[in-house]
């Protein structure tokens, strides 16, 4: 029980003496729990100031940036309605330029026109005039006279008789066994002046002449002479004789003929004089000598033909007498001038003036044989010998040897004539009438005149006229007789040519020529909404297609910025198909039912939530480097954006199954970002433009195949 006392006893005192320090003690920590819990305040309160501070000046960036992007967007707004502005100022300006321009083009028209007919008026008038004047009876002479200057150049040969074969010929102790010869000719060449009358189809000519002529024989003999002091008998055989001779005449020719249409023909005759004869020899003679003797003959050489005697002349027989022949064409039709129409006119009694119509040009093949021998050489021999001489000292022509050694001549080749006519009182002619080209230019369908432009081209000569206006589709044209050719070209026809004939003086052709339009297919894209021009790249592909993208156009039509049209010729072989794709609008597709179509296309823009899938876009294999044949895809993506600029996009990119997830989540991320980069870097609002990437989530084909693989492996369009 004690015990049990003093541990209470014990307990007390501790815990009296304890007491006050634990008082104190606690009081301390209440005091120091109080003071923590004022400073906690403080920070926290503190640090709710740094927080609405922070929070206010975010919201005033916020509300800045969102006042900067406003302004932006007013500038571009601004700058769009001034550039819209600006446009339809030089639209405005544009449309009365082309206004000015159609009626200065106007008004040319009608001076052009009202000038046009002033001088169809004219034209007629003096076409009356002339019909007037040609229409009157002309007395012009039956006969024609003619002055006629030729030249002749052709083939000669002289014939001789000399060598009648297996005949002996003596003279003066000398013998001539059997000779041989062979003609060779020459050339000849003459002129002439003359007097031609025609009278109708009748035609006589005479004058005056010159003619030079030469030839060439060669002759084979051999010659024995016996000497009287030495009996010995010498042989001199020929080697290689040739004689060319020269023959030159003086004749009057007398000649008749006719001539029908350009052709005409003369014979008769040429009374002729030789004024000279000429010769020269070139050989040589091998001498052989039979001495009584000596049993076998021997040899003294060989040597050259002596000089000729009397300096290589001829006698010649006079008068010479040949028969003469021609055959010619008049050429009058392709060389003669025309008349100089600035002449004066001539009066009734007045000698028509000599002008270049009168000078004429004929070319004709002749042939003339001598009938007459020319030859008058006798009783000499064709070599001379001093007595007891067994050389000969010299030559002498062989047309010399024996009695009666004929020459005859002949001469064969081409004349040229040039004709001087004597004028007579009155035109040797009947003036020709005037011919004309009376030309009506038409539309085939309706049968309405075409203004065209035309040609005419004298097919004699080839000389084409300058083109000429047709305002009605009419021209009145004057024209020679012969073949002509017409070529009319208009605008939006095909061109066309057409052959006519002038067969007569004073015939007009009246020629029509239906025109064929050409059939273009036209063209005209807009927006649906606006109304305003889109330039598109429109793609026409065979109608028998059924993949219309799967193929290859065979023609592309591109729309201007302006009136959004154009046109196109499509071959009428078969029928088409039209197809247009432009980003930010519906594709269209529509068959072209004839190669005349005129069709209106009204894109319709991608509204708000709907996507579309930006073709054309390429990217480097697993990166994000985009392509540069990507440009086309961009610019359209660009020109969508620009031609809207309410319209906010969001890229979207997407990949194929290729790879990890978080590669291609990234891949494609990458991706849609480089087109936003590219289309800010182009002058599009970034805040205009989002980006997201959704990697192989959302493929549209197959990633089975490399085809649906592609397909997947695309960048989205979404509007919002």
């Amino acid at each position: 029980m004690k015990k049990i006392l003093r541990h209470i006893f014990l307990f007390t005192l501790l815990f009296a003496l304890a007491a006050p320090v634990v008082y104190s003690q606690t009081r301390t920590q209440t005091t120091q729990k109080r003071e923590m819990t004022a400073q906690e305040k403080q920070r926290a309160a503190d640090k709710a100031k740094r927080d609405k501070e922070r929070q206010k000046q975010q919201a005033e960036r916020q509300k800045q940036q969102q006042k900067a992007q406003a302004e932006r967007l007013k500038q571009q707004q601004k700058a769009q309605a001034e550039r819209e502005k600006a446009q339809a100022e030089r639209e405005k300006q544009q449309v009365e330029k082309e206004r000015q321009q159609q009626k200065q083009a106007a008004d040319a028209a009608r001076q052009q026109e009202k000038a046009a007919i002033e001088k169809q008026r004219q034209q007629a008038k003096q076409e009356k005039a002339d019909y007037e004047k040609y229409d009157k009876p002309i007395k012009q002479s039956d006969a024609i006279h003619y002055f006629n200057l030729s030249g002749r150049l052709g083939y000669a040969a002289m014939f001789d008789n000399i060598g009648a074969y297996g005949k002996e010929l003596p003279a003066a102790g000398v013998t001539y066994p059997l000779m041989d010869k062979s003609l060779t000719g020459g050339a000849g060449a003459g002129l002439q002046l003359s007097y031609e009358l025609a009278y109708h189809a009748f035609r006589f000519e005479t004058g005056i002449g010159f003619d030079w002529l030469n030839s060439r024989s060669d002759y084979a003999f051999s010659i024995d002479r016996r000497l009287i002091t030495y009996p010995q008998t010498y042989h001199y055989m020929t080697d290689d004789l040739r004689e060319v001779r020269h023959l030159g005449f003086v004749s009057i020719p007398v000649m008749f003929g006719a001539q029908f249409s350009r052709y005409y023909f003369m014979l008769g005759a040429r009374v002729g004089y030789g004024i000279f004869g000429i010769f020269n020899q070139k050989g040589r003679y091998d001498i052989t000598v039979n001495d009584d003797e000596y049993l076998k003959p021997y040899g003294l050489g060989i040597i050259d033909n002596p000089r000729p005697a009397n300096n290589g002349k001829l006698t010649l027989r006079q008068p010479d007498l040949r028969l003469a022949a021609e055959f010619g064409i008049d050429l009058d039709e392709w060389l003669q001038a025309e008349p100089d129409k600035r002449r004066r006119q001539i009066k009734p009694g007045e000698r028509y003036p000599f002008g270049k119509e009168h000078i004429h040009y004929k070319v004709a093949l002749f042939a003339d044989y001598g009938i007459l021998n020319s030859n008058a050489m006798s009783g000499s021999l064709p070599l001379s010998f001093a007595a007891d001489n067994w050389q000969p000292t010299e030559g002498n022509t062989v047309l010399s040897l024996g009695e009666g050694s004929a020459l005859n001549n002949l001469f064969v080749g081409a004349k040229f004539v040039v004709q001087f006519e004597v004028p007579g009182k009155r035109p040797p002619v009947q003036p020709i009438r005037p011919s004309y080209i009376d030309l009506q230019v038409v539309d085939e369908a309706t049968g309405q005149p075409v203004p065209s432009r035309v040609v005419f081209t004298n097919l004699k000569n080839n000389k084409a006229s300058a083109p000429h206006e047709m305002r009605k589709g009419l021209a009145h044209r004057s024209a020679s007789k012969g073949d002509w050719r017409v070529e009319v070209t208009a605008p939006d026809y095909f061109d066309l040519t057409q052959d006519v004939t002038i067969e007569e003086p004073g015939q007009t052709a009246n020629l029509t020529l239906r025109m064929r339009h050409v059939p273009y297919f036209r063209l005209h894209v807009t927006d649906a909404d606006n109304g305003k021009p889109l330039p598109v790249n429109a793609q026409i592909f065979y109608k028998s297609q059924e993949n219309l993208n799967g193929n290859s156009p065979i023609y592309t039509m591109t729309t201007d910025t302006i009136s959004g049209s154009a046109r196109l010729i499509l071959p009428d072989t078969t029928r088409y198909a039209l197809h247009i794709d432009l980003l930010g609008y519906d594709s269209y597709e529509a068959d072209i039912a004839s190669v005349g179509d005129s069709i209106n296309v009204m894109m319709r823009p991608v509204k708000k939530g709907e996507v579309f899938v930006m073709k054309n876009l390429f990217f480097a294999t697993n990166k994000t480097r985009i392509l540069k044949q990507s440009e086309e895809a961009l610019e359209q993506m660009h020109g969508f954006l620009s031609r809207n600029p309410e319209v906010r996009v969001k890229i979207i990119g997407h990949t194929d199954n290729v790879g990890s997830d978080a590669f291609n989540q990234k891949l494609s991320e990458g991706r849609a970002n480089a087109v936003r980069d590219d289309l800010i870097e182009r002058g599009i609002d970034p805040s205009r433009i989002e980006a997201e990437g959704r990697g192989e989530k959302q493929p549209v084909d197959t990633n089975d195949t490399e085809e649906g693989r592609q397909n997947n492996r695309r960048v989205e369009v979404e509007v919002l």
